[in-house]
């Protein structure tokens, strides 16, 4: 079980990362117990990946012009909820056969550990602007933009991540985002396909 100070010292040091800031590192527990903790993260985020889930499928709704009573929500939800699974091990499992030849062998565990924790920080422009689209605060412009600012960061913070915790060099570090995005992008559209959508 996570509690709450883990999850406390997870957000703060997230967001010293985020700035930069190596000494974020040592608010993880980046031991072999901790790397095995760390993908328990996925359950926090599930509730808040749930909404975002829930604006996207109103933003298709709207620009598609389908009706609520028509709309697949059986698939749709066991589509997004087996992406959201087969996402958060596919990085870890592709970077583990790969470790050794790009030569990041010893920062794996750390990197793991933090990319995981993270999500949590990264998480929540999401949330929050899916809140405000839902309850009609934001127009689905404000929410496609805010998505749109709000991925780029992440990019530019898991550049970080790969830099700062995995101890990769620049070239080798923007090569491990680039799969990272790689295989979201796969994950998506195969979770997709698994369900018909």
């Amino acid at each position: 079980m996570i509690s709450q100070r883990e999850v406390i010292s997870a957000l703060k040091g997230s967001w010293r990362l985020f700035r930069y800031d190596q000494r974020g590192m040592s608010q993880f527990d980046l031991s072999v117990n901790g790397f095995w903790r760390s993908f328990g993260v996925v359950f926090l985020l599930l509730p808040l990946l749930a909404v975002s889930f829930l604006a996207e499928k109103r933003l298709i709704q709207s620009y598609q012009n389908i009706l609520p009573e028509n709309f697949p929500n059986l698939t749709y939800w066991a589509a997004q909820l087996t992406g959201v699974g087969l996402d958060w091990v596919a990085l870890p499992l592709v970077l583990l056969c790969l470790a050794d030849f790009l030569g990041v062998s010893k920062g794996y565990i750390p990197f793991i550990v933090v990319r995981n924790w993270t999500s949590l920080l990264t998480v929540l422009p999401y949330f929050v602007v899916s809140v405000f689209y839902i309850f009609g605060i934001v127009s689905a412009e404000v929410l496609l933009f805010t998505t749109l600012v709000t991925l780029f960061l992440v990019i530019w913070f898991r550049y970080v991540l790969a830099r700062i915790a995995l101890g990769a060099a620049s070239f080798t570090a923007i090569g491990v985002v680039m799969l990272d995005i790689l295989l979201s992008l796969f994950v998506t559209e195969f979770a997709g396909r698994i369900w018909g959508l």
